[in-house]
This record gives structure tokens, C-alpha cells and sequence, in this order.
């Protein structure tokens, strides 16, 4: 079995280093590369070279989540959003088995296979999705009409995505789910509909070629001891040792109660709680069942999210 397939868009998404190459960029990619320290600052800067489509990026999330909810106080995050589909318009890779968007689904369950981390593959067979330029552009909204809920909107787009499998590039999901964070839909529907978002994506694609960004996920960090350029998925562990070698910061134990794992998370895998926690999937789903989680299932994984007060009452 090749342990490559290609993104919709034309690049490559590898099973291995984890990394979707942005289309056209063909150039093999460090593993990481680390540089000088940078100015002294108070926090650990993250630029984040992401697409909300992303496969590879999603199966980062147990990582991801569990370095920024441990260390929250001392990062700043950045989103930049590369582009990874464009449009299926003249596309198809004969050789590698990819010609038209359901083709896609296999190797999601690759992914999901390999990695743990659960993918709903559904959408690429009931409703695939044409590009993710439009929730690109969403999101670029977002960060112009309410710069604090972009991080909380990107997730809730990926969840609706990897795991309930849904289109999101459909304007109506886009604007229930920031109804669902609480903002105003007018003003996010002007910033889409009068070009202000999709030209802030459109800086977000220049900005991805200026930080030499060449796949998903890439992560910048740069700190008071450093700056270091990880490409592709990777463990918790590995993530972390990145953030504190140019942090200077001192190691944080897990989470230690179940039930702050659940307020920080709300919604997550189980090897999303296993990374928060520390604790081993089986250890975490005992612990998260008997605490009266919420059990959904996602393609062939578990997701856990807290019974809402109305269930509880009930």
C-alpha cells in the first residue's frame, strides 16, 4: 500500500510525516528546523499554518489541545490559512486513485486508522465539499469581527467536518455555527458578502509562502529562548518538548481531575482526553463514563462531550 495519497487539490498527503503539501510544492520538508532566539517576550508566539479541511491537521488536535490549554497563559496563537483546495475543477491523479471527491474518504480512514483520532469520512460520499475557500474565508471574517472566537470557531468547523460530516463549505452551516458562538450573523454576512473576508484569506495565502510554509500543519514558535518550525503531525510529547526548549518555561503535570478535562475540552476524543490527562485511552474512557460523559461515535472512534444541564435535569 503506497503510504502517500494526494489531497484533493493535487498535493500530497503523507500517512507517514503526517504532512498535506500545499499544491505545487513538491520540495521535500524538514522534519524541523530550529533557528537563533528571537526578541525576549513575555509569551510563546505560535503561527499556525493550518486549512479547516485538513486531515493531517486534525489527527495534530490531541496535541494541539493539550499544549494549549496546559500552557494557555503563556502562548499567543495565529492562524494563517494556506489553501489547500482551491476546486476540484480539472483535476485527477489516475495513479494514485483520486479523480473525484469520494475517492478522498479511503484515505481519511487511512488517517483515522493510523493515527486513532476518529474521522467521519461521510461527507466525501453524501456532500462533498467543492473547496475550503469558503470556511477559509469564514474564518478570516471571524478574526475580523471577533478576533477571540476565531480559535473556538476553527474548532467547531472541524468538528462539524471530522466528525459529524458535514459540508462546510455551505454558507448556512457557517452562519449556525457562529450563531452558535454567540455573534451576530449581519455583520459576519456583510464581511463575506462585500469581499473584506476573502481579501484578509487571500493576505493569509501570501502570508503562507512568506513564512516558507510548504504543507499542513505547519507551527512556528518563537520565544524568549528561541524559534523552532515543526511540519506535519505529531505526539504530545513531542510538541511539548518543542514549546519548551524555546519558551524557557517549566514542565506542567496533566490535568489531573476528569472534570477539568472536560470543562477545558467540552467536546473531544478520547485521545484528545488521553493527551489533556496523561492517562492511557482505556484509563480515560473508564474515567470519562463513569464522570456520566456524553459517548457519540465518529466514524470508528469515540468522541465525549459533558451532558448538558437540561439532560442532567431530565
Amino acid at each position: 500500500m503506497s503510504q502517500s495519497s494526494p489531497s484533493p487539490d493535487g498535493g500530497a498527503c503523507d500517512l507517514e510525516s503526517g504532512i498535506c503539501t500545499i499544491p505545487g510544492e513538491d520540495a521535500a520538508l524538514p522534519q524541523a528546523v530550529a533557528t537563533p532566539p528571537g526578541p525576549k517576550a513575555d509569551r510563546t508566539r505560535i503561527t499556525y499554518v493550518t486549512d479547516p479541511i485538513c486531515s493531517a491537521c486534525w489527527i495534530l488536535e490531541p496535541a494541539w489541545r493539550s499544549l494549549t490549554q496546559r500552557y494557555r497563559d503563556l502562548i499567543e496563537v495565529q492562524h494563517i490559512y494556506g489553501g489547500l483546495l482551491r476546486g476540484w475543477r480539472g483535476f485527477h491523479d489516475v495513479g494514485n486513485g483520486i479523480r473525484r471527491p469520494k475517492d478522498v474518504a479511503h484515505h481519511w480512514d487511512e488517517f483515522a486508522e493510523r493515527s486513532g483520532q476518529p474521522i467521519n469520512s461521510s461527507v466525501w460520499l453524501s456532500d462533498p465539499i467543492d473547496s475550503s475557500y469558503p470556511p477559509s474565508i469564514a474564518l478570516a471574517a471571524v478574526r475580523l469581527l471577533a478576533p477571540e472566537a476565531e480559535d473556538a470557531f476553527l474548532r467547531r468547523i472541524r468538528e462539524e467536518l471530522f466528525l459529524n460530516g458535514r459540508n462546510i463549505a455551505r454558507p448556512d452551516v457557517l452562519e449556525a455555527l457562529v450563531t452558535e458562538l454567540g455573534l451576530a450573523v449581519a455583520p459576519y454576512r456583510q464581511l463575506v458578502e462585500n469581499g473584506t473576508a476573502q481579501a484578509e484569506f487571500e493576505r493569509d495565502l501570501v502570508r503562507t509562502r512568506e513564512v516558507g510554509a510548504r504543507g499542513f500543519p505547519t507551527l512556528i514558535l518563537e520565544g524568549p529562548d528561541g524559534r523552532i518550525t515543526l511540519h506535519g503531525w505529531l505526539g504530545p510529547d513531542r510538541l511539548e518538548e518543542a514549546f519548551l526548549s524555546v519558551s524557557g518555561a517549566t514542565r506542567r503535570s496533566p490535568v489531573a481531575s476528569i472534570s477539568e478535562a472536560m470543562d477545558r475540552l467540552s467536546t473531544g476524543t478520547s485521545l484528545e482526553y488521553a493527551a489533556l490527562t496523561g492517562q492511557s485511552v482505556v484509563v480515560v474512557e473508564q474515567l470519562l463514563t463513569e464522570a456520566g460523559a456524553e459517548l457519540h461515535a465518529a466514524g470508528h472512534g469515540k468522541v465525549w462531550s459533558p451532558r448538558s444541564r437540561v439532560q442532567e435535569q431530565a
